[in-house]
């Protein structure tokens, strides 16, 4: 592969922008967190206004990475904000552990869960693993083959995820249900209020991925913004009305611990043969999920080779298509060799108090940022001033707090991990740049 040129183009329209960060984010984690809020909530209203909830959150920490992307509109994310606000130490830190650990890690798990749910909706089992490593190498296929390949097939996949959603939630809604009274939902709720919004946060998870792109948004300082706000608005409403239709079509009792809920309120609606078609939602779903990871995370990889925090030879373009081929390349052989070779849960315990900590420090590098003028005037803004970032750092707090007291062996080890990544920047990476060229 000869080198190409090293500056994206800026392809990507309000409307591919809104489609891979509703894209990322709609994976499987809809498909089983209702029947935790069922568990949690006293009724179907109070469980619609959980899911508006979460996507307050979301919509704060969505909207203070979007004024950062505004303010620097270059591809690699978090990894330039930390750059601009905290210096190339935190910045190092917080993209190695994104690149090597958190993100091929995720990504994995999200294809052994396409590979899941492939089986049960094709019928044929016994060839997960194989299965997740073809979705994985389809996602940096369709990735490098141009510019626009990945975009396309992003929104098409984004429509079709929340149209079906949406036509459960209609069918739900006008075929009558049980509509069971609070005191019935009340009488069964059984999942613990913190357990519930941890599953309801984690499937809003992926609101920052987005950013990672802004080099190739047309009009990153306008377009970012209002891609997080349509985004996160159509996901509240599509997750609130899913949560409706499964509390409509099941029996309390079932809502609150079906390990299926909308594939049993698919089931109660048109008979169980049509469970089979959840199924394959959840491949479209899932796929639409990894295909938008594996094309926003590709550009943190290619971000860090430019400024010589990886090695340099990903920092080239494809001559022919555009894009980054060796980062998308290197990112989907890491995601393989974690299907292949492990289950990676323990990895992923040991990060999950991480991304927290991270999406604090954009928090507060958003208010740095702003006291330092970088970028101004400034195209958009995180609306509410300084409330975004005091809710982010609120929840993350909590969350973070909550995850060491509940596992503080894998929360202690995470930590040195991250902390031991300091040592490494200062003696390779800034020792390297010190020597004459």
């Amino acid at each position: 592969m000869t080198e190409g040129r090293s500056v994206p183009k800026r392809h990507l329209g309000l409307a591919d922008a809104t489609a891979i960060y509703a894209g990322i984010i709609l994976g499987s984690g809809i498909f089983v967190a209702p029947a935790a809020i069922a568990g949690a909530a006293p009724s179907t209203p109070a469980a619609f206004l959980l899911w508006i909830g979460g996507a307050i959150v979301a919509a704060c920490g969505a909207s203070c990475y979007a004024e950062c992307a505004a303010r620097v509109p270059s591809n690699g994310g978090f990894f330039v904000f930390d750059t601009k606000a905290y210096g190339p130490a935190v910045a190092f830190v917080s993209g190695w552990t994104a690149i090597f650990i958190t993100y091929p890690a995720s990504i994995a798990a999200i294809a052994l869960v396409f590979a899941g749910y492939l089986a049960d909706a094709t019928g044929i089992t016994g060839f997960e693993k194989p299965f997740a490593a073809a979705a994985l190498a389809g996602a940096g296929l369709l990735t490098v083959a141009g510019l626009r390949t990945g975009p396309r097939a992003q929104l098409v996949l984004t429509t079709t995820k929340i149209g079906a959603l949406a036509l459960l939630a209609v069918a739900a809604l006008t075929a009558g249900g049980h509509h069971a009274p609070a005191a019935e939902h009340a009488a069964v709720a059984k999942t613990p209020w913190l357990t519930a919004l941890l599953i309801l946060l984690w499937t809003y998870d992926g609101w920052s991925d987005v950013t990672l792109v802004a080099g190739e948004v047309k009009n990153p300082g306008k377009n970012i913004g209002r891609a997080v706000l349509l985004g996160t608005s159509a996901l509240a409403i599509t997750y609130g009305l899913t949560q409706v239709a499964v509390m409509t079509a099941l029996p309390p009792d079932r809502a609150a611990s079906s390990a299926r809920p909308v594939a049993e309120a698919v089931e109660a609606l048109w008979g169980s043969a049509a469970g089979r078609g959840v199924a394959a939602l959840v491949v479209v779903s899932t796929f639409g999920s990894i295909l938008g990871t594996v094309f926003t995370v590709s550009r943190l990889g290619f971000a860090m080779s430019e400024s010589g925090a990886f090695l340099r030879w990903f920092a080239t373009l494809h001559p022919r298509w555009g894009t980054p081929a060796r980062a998308t390349i290197a990112l989907t052989a890491a995601a393989v060799f974690y299907v292949l070779v492990t289950d990676f849960t323990n990895i992923l315990a040991l990060f999950t108090f991480a991304v927290w900590i991270f999406y604090g420090l954009t928090a507060v590098g958003l208010l740095i940022l702003r006291h330092r003028k970088v970028g101004e005037p400034v195209a958009w803004r995180a609306p509410f001033g300084w409330l975004p970032s005091a809710v982010v750092l609120t929840v993350g707090a909590g969350m973070t707090i909550q995850l060491v007291a509940a596992d503080w062996v894998h929360a202690a080890y995470g930590a040195a991990l991250l902390a031991a990544a300091f040592p490494v920047y200062y003696l390779v990476i800034a020792r390297s740049a010190a020597r004459p060229r």
